[in-house]
This record gives C-alpha cells, structure tokens and sequence, in this order.
C-alpha cells in the first residue's frame, strides 16, 4: 500500500476537454494557459497534449517555462504572461517568446531594452476595460496607442484585455468590456497598428458567448475540466483533470461530541468512524477547509469535519467500518461522482485554480494515459 498521496492526472480527460473548447470557440483559435506548472498539474506533459488537439499558443507564467516549450518542440504562439521584468530580454527574442506588457512601465521598459539589443521583441499590450487588475486605462487609449506605434523597436504582436466575468451572472459587466475592447481594437488600426494577435475571452467567457472579438480566446481552469463557478457547471460538459487522492492508514470509533485520537483535535459531530490519511497542510492542502469543504468517500460526498494537521489529516465518515488502503479524493473525480474546485475554493474565499497550484511539487503526479484516445 501506497501511503503517500498522489495527484492522478488524466490525460484523455484533458484532451476530450481541450477538444470541446476548440469546438466551441471555432473558428477562434486556443491559447491554452498553462501557467505556473500547468496549474500544477505538469507543465510539459500537459502542453504535450493540448499541442496535439490543437492549441494555437500558450500563456506561460515565465522566461523558464516558455523556453521549456520550446525545448520540447513547439513552434507556435507563447506569450510570456507575469515575472519577466528584470530577465534577459535577449534570451525572449532568442526562443521567440513574446511579453505581456500591462503598463505603461513595462512598454517603455521593453522598448528600451529592444532598442540596446538592436532588436524587436513580440509585445502583447494589455488594456483594462473593466475588470480593474492588470492592463492600461481603455479610455486613453487613443494617446497611449498613438505612442506605442511610434516605438520602433516594439512588435506588436498582440492587443488583449481580460474580462471580469465569471459566467452568466456576470453577462452586463461583460457585455461592457466587449463594447470597450472593440472601441480599443478600432483605434489600433487608425494608429497603423495590425497586431496578428488578439484576445479578450477568458475561460468563463468561452463556455457564455457565442460571438465575442479577438482571434484568440484565453482559456485555463476549463481545459483542465474545472468550471470557472457553480453557474457554469452546465454550460459545457467537463472532465477534471487532477484527482487528489490517499488511501486510510488509520480507523478509530468515534462518538459523538467526543475527540479523536484525543479530545485537542477534533471532535466527532456524529458517531461513526474517524479515519487517518496522509494528507496535511505541509503538502499544500488547506487547513481553512475544516467543517467547510467536502472530499469524497465511497463515492459520495462528506462533509469535512476533522482535522487537517501537517503531515496528515483526520477525517469523520459514517456507514460500515472503513477499511486501511480505501481510497480518499480530496478534489476531483470518484465513482462516478465529481467534486469541483470551485465548491471548495468559494468556501474559503480563493479561486478555483489556486488550490492545485498550493499542492506541493512533492506531491507526485501520476500521469494516466489509458484513455488517451477514448
């Protein structure tokens, strides 16, 4: 028996859900966002697959993994999204990797690097239209496009925004940016600006609008089969990716009102039974999710009531007696049952991606790939 957690990772589901997005958003190209390690899940193994059902580009978190990209053979579109201030820009022009520039710091910053270099690098500029993050202001559009084009050392090779929408709750907020992001495109070609790139949807919008500008739409939690909110659990069928999993090391009784292993831990809100797994908050899983998250047992949904210690976790189930070695899923998929990220991250106040990018790399990742093809 194998005590260590392990994250399952299901190819074939990643592929089938990569598929069904293309489908949907056609004749718009992917831009498969696979930042900070895939969302945790591997960087390499995933883009392996996402390239082979058709990605047009990726957005990466850094120079490293973009370069990792390119060491592994693709030859498309990678814009380096965040954490690329203060690297070499010489190491972007050699791996043709374009930068996402959100200010107007970072377009200056890049035009002067460009200029030593003697050297064009690919820029993707940012414009908020609404969601009030990251980008430059949509309604100085005009001036600001004006100066860009004037910059000869910047290629243009790119003009997004990100919407603020989160699914069809969101549908008057996102009707605005859309209206906003064609007003900014209209201006950059009265600046004499033809970026071969733009984009605007982000996952929630792909599954929401059938029509919606850019060439581009820019998709992450999706493709790895989580929805972006519970508002958008049927808009597209999805297959989770990543499947949390330990199996029980230990079984205690539990009664009622009393703790386990001892009345400082945790105290059982029924009786049944008090189970071991070794799962704690050193490997990223977190501790904020007691008496308000869910995991999986048997193939139903249980409440989190336990305990969630450093190496390992207590947890409270009812029915016959478990057994050591039963299988655990903390998020994800078992016996036929889904449990989604977003119902534990809406919980505890984070976004659904955040979770599996807090697992711990020691964590190992066990890539399954026997319904690859299915």
């Amino acid at each position: 028996m194998n005590e260590t957690p392990i994250a399952q990772i299901d190819l074939g589901a990643l592929k089938r859900n990569a598929v069904r997005i293309i489908e949907r958003v056609e004749p718009r190209g992917l831009l498969a966002v696979v930042k900070w390690d895939g969302y945790g899940h591997g960087l390499t193994p995933c883009a392996e697959i996402l390239a082979k059902a058709g990605a047009t580009g990726f957005g990466v978190s850094s120079l490293s993994e973009g370069i990792e990209l390119r060491r592994m053979g693709f030859s498309g579109l990678i814009l380096v999204m965040t954490d690329w201030v203060g690297k070499p820009l010489g190491k972007f022009v050699e791996w043709d990797l374009h930068v996402a520039a959100t200010s107007c710091f970072k377009v200056e910053y890049v035009a002067s690097g460009a200029r030593n270099l003697g050297k064009r690098i690919g820029v993707h500029i940012k414009f908020d239209t609404g969601l009030g993050r990251l980008g430059m202001n949509w309604k100085k559009a005009d001036a600001l496009l004006s100066e860009i084009a004037r910059m000869k050392h910047l290629d243009v090779q790119g003009i997004y925004s990100h919407l603020g929408f989160n699914g069809p709750q969101d549908l008057e907020i996102g009707e605005k940016q859309i209206e906003r992001f064609k007003h900014v495109l209209k201006l950059v070609h009265k600046c004499g600006l033809n970026p071969p790139w733009t984009h605007l949807a982000n996952s929630a919008a792909a599954m929401v609008f059938k029509d919606i500008p850019g060439n581009l739409v820019r998709t992450g939690i999706v493709l790895y089969g989580q929805p972006p909110s519970r508002e958008t659990v049927e808009l597209l069928p999805l297959e989770p990716v990543m499947t949390l999993k330990a199996v029980v090391l230990e079984v205690q009784r539990a009664h009622r009102g009393r703790g386990v292993p001892h009345p400082l831990i945790a105290r059982a809100p029924t009786d049944g039974w008090a189970i071991r797994i070794g799962l704690g908050n050193r490997h990223g899983y977190p501790s904020s999710l007691v008496r308000r998250g869910k995991f999986l047992f048997r193939g139903h949904s249980r409440p989190l009531y336990g305990a969630v210690l450093k190496d390992f976790s207590w947890l409270f189930v009812t029915g016959s007696r478990p057994q050591i070695g039963e299988e655990v899923a903390l998020w994800g998929r078992q016996g036929g049952q889904n449990l989604w990220l977003f119902e534990l991250a809406e919980k505890i106040d984070a976004l659904p991606y955040e979770l599996p990018t807090w697992l711990s790399k020691k964590i190992p990742r066990v890539f399954v790939e026997k319904s690859i093809d299915s």
